[in-house]
C-alpha cells in the first residue's frame, strides 16, 4: 500500500471516530436540555444539505451539524447549537450555541444560527454574547426572526462531559 493511500485510509477513519464523538456530545446534551423540558425539534437528524450527487462531492460528507430544541412552553424558540466542521475561513472548528425567538415559528430553518454567525461573522469574535433583533441576512428572511442571542467558542474547548454541561448547557439555558 501507498502512504498516500495509507493516509488516505487514516484520515477516513479519523472523521468516523470525530463523528462518533460528536455524536456523543449531542446525546449528552440532549439528556440535559429534555431534563428541563427542551426536546429535539428534529428527532435524530443532525444536518441536511448533504449530496448523492456525482456533480456535487464537495457535499458528501458533512461539514457542519446542528441540533435544534423545542419546548411546549415557549413554541416559538428554538434553542440549539451548530458545530462548524470546515467553514473556509475557520483555521478550527467551531461550537455555536444560540436561541432564537421567531414572529412565527414556521419560519424557522435548520440553518438558522449558523446564518446569523457566518453571514456577518467579521463582525464577531469568539467566547462573546451577540444579541440581534430583527436580523436580516441573505439567508434570514426579513421579520422572521424577532430576536436571537449567540455565543460561540472552539469545539475543542470542550473535551469530557463537565465541559458539556459547563460550556454548553449553561451557556444555552442563559440565552
Amino acid at each position: 500500500m501507498s502512504i498516500k493511500g495509507e493516509n488516505i485510509t487514516k484520515a477516513l477513519k479519523f472523521m468516523r471516530t470525530f463523528y462518533v464523538e460528536i455524536a456523543q456530545l449531542l446525546m449528552k446534551l440532549d439528556d440535559l436540555m429534555e431534563r428541563e423540558g427542551w426536546m429535539s425539534a428534529r428527532g435524530n437528524r443532525t444536518t441536511s444539505l448533504l449530496s448523492k450527487d456525482l456533480k456535487n462531492p464537495e457535499k458528501w460528507l458533512p461539514d457542519a451539524c446542528f441540533r435544534l430544541y423545542e419546548n411546549k412552553q415557549l413554541p416559538s424558540v428554538r434553542k440549539g447549537i451548530v458545530i462548524d466542521y470546515a467553514t473556509e475561513g475557520n483555521k478550527e472548528p467551531v461550537l455555536i450555541i444560540g436561541s432564537i425567538t421567531y414572529r412565527n415559528i414556521k419560519d424557522e430553518l435548520d440553518w438558522d444560527l449558523w446564518n446569523l454567525w457566518f453571514e456577518d461573522e467579521k463582525h464577531k469574535v469568539l467566547n462573546k454574547d451577540y444579541f440581534e433583533t430583527d436580523p436580516e441576512t441573505n439567508n434570514i428572511r426579513k421579520g422572521a426572526i424577532k430576536n436571537a442571542s449567540l455565543y460561540t467558542i472552539n469545539l475543542v474547548e470542550i473535551a469530557n462531559e463537565e465541559d458539556i454541561k459547563n460550556k454548553i448547557y449553561i451557556k444555552l439555558m442563559q440565552l
